[in-house]
């Protein structure tokens, strides 16, 4: 399945993705006073533990490989890193990668996806925590990250927690859209 883009920009900066199924409309989750940086496709897991005293999947981590937009190479990877002040959400280059460079976020706000929430994890607009790398880096300076066109994603039903501690992982795919300040050079 593949992922359609498009982006529109007006005064202010309007972003439109083209899902499955629904009309390109404008994400309400665009940072301010940004522009894009790159964007990536990626395609992995979110992975979720049983808790059979809570009758519930509960969220563990993603883990995903990054596919660069326009070359298609696979350019790095998105998992949870303890920062110190819980488990956030990192993008970091692949391993071995010279120079290396990495995101740390924390969540600003999320939106039901419009491909269908009981189908699709939600989009997400994200703030920068950390940033590893300089500006010649790939995720260097990049203050902010929206999770969007997200495809699958979602904990299973509650019934199918019968095992504690089991861990699911629930195939996905999404859009990741890097940003950096406008006055960042």
């Amino acid at each position: 399945m593949a992922f359609l883009l498009s982006i529109r920009l007006s005064l202010p900066l309007a972003l439109s993705l083209t899902v499955y199924g629904s009309p390109s409309a404008p994400i309400p989750l665009q940072p301010a006073s940004v522009k894009t940086k790159f964007v990536t496709r990626a395609v992995g897991t979110q992975n979720y533990r049983c808790d059979v005293k809570a009758g519930a999947w509960v969220f563990v981590e993603p883990e995903a490989d990054l596919f660069d937009w326009k070359t298609g190479s696979k350019c790095g990877v998105h998992f949870f890193r303890d920062d110190g002040q819980g488990r956030r959400a990192t993008w970091a280059s692949l391993p071995g990668a010279e120079p290396a460079s990495s995101v740390t976020v924390k969540l600003d706000r999320s939106l039901p996806s419009p491909g269908g929430a009981d189908r699709n994890i939600d989009w997400l607009l994200t703030n920068t925590t950390s940033n590893v790398g300089g500006p010649g880096t790939l995720f260097g300076g990049v203050s902010n990250v929206v999770r969007a066109n997200t495809v699958s994603g979602v904990a299973p039903p509650a019934g199918e927690c019968q095992h504690d501690a089991e861990i699911v992982k629930v195939p996905y795919k999404a859009v990741y859209l890097f940003y950096e300040p406008l006055q960042h050079q």
